[in-house]
């Protein structure tokens, strides 16, 4: 009877199994589609799954855990735009060039970068590697979604409002454009939807009579713009940095050195910047005291400036041992 009933098995049809879909998306339109069809938004991890250190930990802590994978696909399409390294991976990105292309797109500059999008491809939040496990990283998720949501929503009634309003009620409303792009952070989507409208003020207020040249300068600038153009007005408007516009401008400088000649007029600068008096940031005062430091005794050869300024920057370090232990040698001549 049981070799019967071994046979009879046998000769059962068999059923071909679908393939499980995919828990991550790598090719985005894709993901946009399913989407639009499911009423979801979408969560867009821009990785280097080969290479980025920090990326493969984010995996590891959180991505690859069902306490993430069942609360987040919940609520999003998660798809991963991969930028590996390595050849054999690379065989495996679905369409590179279109990654490239979104990369450029939402100006994505490290990874891992998560974004978090409606299915209209509008960010409303993003975030990155962040401590604690999957159940935290659900709830920073939500945090930063509903923060992201409110944000877009109000952003959205400010440019209701520049677009309807006439030429004289404009200064106004451009104040509360303002005010709004103030206190936004650096990195969020809401405040790149309020940049192009906060430069009006430039023009508007060209002379700065209504003080809107000057709050638009402080709101860009720390919103990370470094438009030429705002760094020649931020220089006009606080040129002895009594508004700590002109270190802003400084560290922004400093940050973009790509030579030695550039090196130099970078220099130049924080000095200039010293002489005017105490930096009112201590972090860019660290970091322009550092550099200033670091690149005379490698760069310029001027050991005397390097123990000068490495002086003025060590007092200002906190819990870091290695810069401690690099700033005290360059003033005990090492």
């Amino acid at each position: 009877m049981l070799r019967w009933i071994l046979v009879c098995a046998m000769l059962l049809p068999v059923v071909a199994q679908e393939p499980a879909a995919p828990v991550w998306i790598g090719d985005f339109d894709k993901a946009v589609e399913m989407a639009k069809t499911t009423k979801k938004d979408l969560l867009v991890d821009f990785t280097g799954s080969d290479w980025c250190g920090w990326c493969v930990k984010l995996d590891k802590e959180v991505f690859a855990h069902e306490a993430f994978l069942k609360a987040a696909q919940a609520k999003y399409i998660l798809v991963a735009l991969d930028f590996p390294q390595g050849e054999e991976v690379k065989a495996k990105v679905p369409n590179p060039k279109r990654n490239e292309e979104l990369q450029k797109k939402y100006e994505v500059r490290g990874f891992p970068s998560i974004l978090l999008m409606d299915a209209q491809g509008d960010v409303y939040a993003q975030t990155g590697y962040q401590p604690g496990g999957p159940e935290a990283y659900v709830k920073h998720l939500e945090e930063i979604a509903a923060k992201g949501r409110e944000a877009i929503a109000t952003v959205a009634g400010l440019l209701a409002q520049v677009a309807k309003a006439k030429p004289t009620e404009k200064p106004a409303v451009l104040g509360k454009v303002l005010a709004a792009l103030e206190k936004l952070d650096a990195d969020s989507p809401a405040a790149a939807k309020l940049k192009a409208v906060a430069k009006e003020a430039l023009t508007i207020d060209a002379d700065n009579k209504l003080g809107l040249k000057l709050k638009a300068v402080k709101a860009l600038l720390k919103s990370g713009d470094s438009d030429p153009a705002l760094v020649a007005a931020a220089k006009e408007l606080d040129p002895k940095n009594e508004q700590g516009l002109l270190e802003v401008c400084v560290v922004m400088q400093s940050n973009s050195v790509d030579s030695e000649e550039a090196l130099k007029v970078a220099f130049k600068a924080i000095e200039d910047l010293d002489a005017l008096g105490p930096i009112k940031d201590s972090e860019a005062a660290l970091q322009l005291y550092a550099n200033a430091a670091f690149w005379n005794k490698r760069f310029l050869k001027n050991d005397e400036a390097a123990k000068k300024y490495a002086a003025k920057a060590l007092p200002l370090v906190k819990d870091n041992e290695g810069l401690t232990k690099a700033l005290q040698g360059l003033i005990d001549g090492q």
